[in-house]
């Protein structure tokens, strides 16, 4: 998921739900057509680890403090993976 210019998504190199911010690469590409584009780059702004009760968020220095957007989708983010969370230990409680 993606607002603006932070993105929550699951990451295969940390294998690991994290929050990433996203800039403008201010080298332009020429693509094979021709024309120009403009690449981004991305920084992890939080990791979110897999607790015992719940999702903990764990911020990569002060990035996610820095970004209004980070609070929004961190706080969106911890509402949907402790939602998954719950509905996991509901089902391990049934079996």
């Amino acid at each position: 998921m993606r607002f603006r210019n932070i993105e929550f998504r699951w990451s295969e190199t940390n294998n690991k739900y994290e929050l990433v911010s996203w800039y403008p690469n201010l080298d332009w590409q020429i693509k094979e057509t021709g024309t120009y584009e403009q690449k981004e780059f991305c920084c992890v702004v939080a990791f979110f680890d897999k607790g015992k009760e719940v999702y903990d968020m764990r911020t990569i220095g002060d990035r996610f403090f820095e970004d209004k957007d980070a609070w929004v989708v961190g706080k969106y983010a911890l509402e949907f993976l402790n939602a998954i969370f719950q509905i996991e230990k509901d089902e391990e409680e049934l079996k």
